[in-house]
């Protein structure tokens, strides 16, 4: 058998092995998550090696010796690495940085030659739990923990929005954008009792400070990081906020329990290319 055609029959095998799906379960808030893809099999100088999610959109490039930023979706950018040197040591594995529920998904790495053609897949399922924050009615205050890599965000807007579990009624919590919070934007039950941290866009930490929690409050919590209409963060909180050892007197009424506000445009559950 010639060395051509036995390195083909190592592909195909190492291929057929590599297709199947690996399961990665993490908590919400580390600080990195690891996405395994290795082989054995020495594969020829110039492949490209291509991370995509289950809706084809590029995570990471490595081509021509070097990784390829500009071709990422920039819901990704700056928040993956890869190994140095990986086509000598044969390790493709995947670091993402931050990752939260937004970032749960089917992630394929695919390595493929100068030609174009398949070399190697793997598939590995990426689970991210829902972060959830228990508070007791009656704290001056509970945070609801956004970190994410600040650099591209920019001129972005940052948006936090809470609705009841398992309905799509939407309540404005907190706005900023344009350097500056937007306190007119928010629905009157928030008004006076969110703050966020000054130059968050700078420093990537984009966390809520929820003043006065009650047991009303208890529900989602999604912030949106979006410029020019492209989703370039997401997170979900969900706060759990319990009954209070001694009871709580003279809380303020709740206008979401008089009447509602919905947001005409659903929940975007994708991010955009």
């Amino acid at each position: 058998m010639s060395s051509e055609l036995l390195l083909s029959v190592q592909l195909i095998l190492s291929f057929v092995v590599l297709s199947v799906q690996q399961v990665v379960v993490v908590d919400s808030g580390v600080e990195s998550v690891l996405l395994p893809c290795r082989t054995t099999v020495h594969l020829p100088e110039g492949a490209r090696v291509e991370w995509k999610d289950r809706y084809n959109i590029k995570v990471h490039v490595y081509e021509n010796g070097s990784d390829q930023p500009k071709e990422q979706n920039q819901f990704y950018r700056t928040r993956t690495k890869m190994n140095e040197d990986l086509l000598r040591t044969r390790d493709f594995s995947l670091t993402l940085k931050h990752p939260t529920d937004e970032d749960s998904n089917i992630y394929t790495c695919i390595v493929s030659s100068r030609e174009g053609n398949i070399l190697m897949k793997k598939r590995v399922r990426l689970q991210v739990k829902v972060c959830q924050v228990e508070v007791e009615e009656g704290a001056e205050s509970v945070l609801l923990p956004f970190i994410t890599t600040p650099e591209l965000l920019g001129d972005a807007e940052v948006e936090w929005r809470w609705s009841p579990h398992k309905t799509l009624t939407q309540w404005n919590v907190h706005m900023y954008k344009n350097g500056s919070d937007q306190l007119e934007e928010q629905d009157q039950v928030y008004r006076n009792r969110t703050k966020m941290n000054e130059d968050l866009l700078r420093t990537g930490d984009l966390s809520l400070v929820l003043i006065r929690p009650t047991k009303r409050d208890s529900g989602k919590f999604r912030c949106r990081v979006r410029r020019e209409g492209d989703v370039l963060r997401g997170k979900t909180v969900h706060l759990i906020v319990k009954a209070a050892t001694v009871p709580v007197q003279n809380q303020p009424e709740d206008i979401r329990t008089r009447s509602s506000s919905t947001d005409p445009t659903p929940l975007m559950a994708d991010h955009q290319v």
